[in-house]
């Protein structure tokens, strides 16, 4: 795999700014990044004047094999509007979409516990009302605590759902 004798091609001047813009890549860390794509870049095709494309995860480069040179590079998504930004690092990405699956998880737990709370006082409301010992100048008293326990179970989910939604969404658009 990897662009053959990749230690022989030199990046172009136009490449190169687009790699430091594109990919937020310092100058320091720009030949260590060059290497990395070169040698890990997987062929995609052929191209008309001895260039060829190549693929490493969601970066895609364009080489000239003839002069031996780097011509371009760019993000995949590149002209996705709904994604992150065309500057965001693939890593970043990657940090990115894993924090936000944490998030997830850790959302659908607490409301999980804050509904089982509920939930148990329901369940208390209920046994209360259903006793055949019941006092019913208390029943409207128990079936409001009843309701709100219930409006709180569903403003959780309301509210946990669409934070799940909106954090999958971003993980889907890149």
């Amino acid at each position: 795999m990897g662009v053959k004798n990749f230690p022989l091609y030199k990046v172009t001047e136009h490449a190169k700014e687009r790699i430091l813009t594109r990919f937020n890549i310092t100058k320091t860390e720009f030949d260590g990044w060059m290497s990395r794509l070169l040698s890990q870049g997987e062929f995609v095709e052929k191209q008309p004047h001895s260039r060829e494309k190549y693929r490493l995860h969601d970066i895609v480069f364009v080489i000239d094999t003839h002069q031996r040179q780097v011509i371009t590079v760019y993000s995949e998504n590149e002209h996705d509007d709904n994604g992150f930004k065309v500057t965001t690092n693939p890593e970043v990405k990657t940090a990115i979409n894993e924090a936000l699956d944490l998030l997830v998880k850790q959302k659908k737990v607490r409301t999980a516990g804050k509904i089982y709370d509920n939930i148990q006082a329901m369940m208390d409301y209920c046994e209360r009302m259903k006793s055949p010992h019941v006092n019913h100048r208390f029943a409207d008293v128990t079936w409001g605590q009843l309701m709100n326990e219930f409006n709180q179970i569903q403003h959780a989910l309301e509210s946990s759902g669409q934070v799940i939604e909106e954090a999958k969404r971003k993980m889907a658009e890149g």
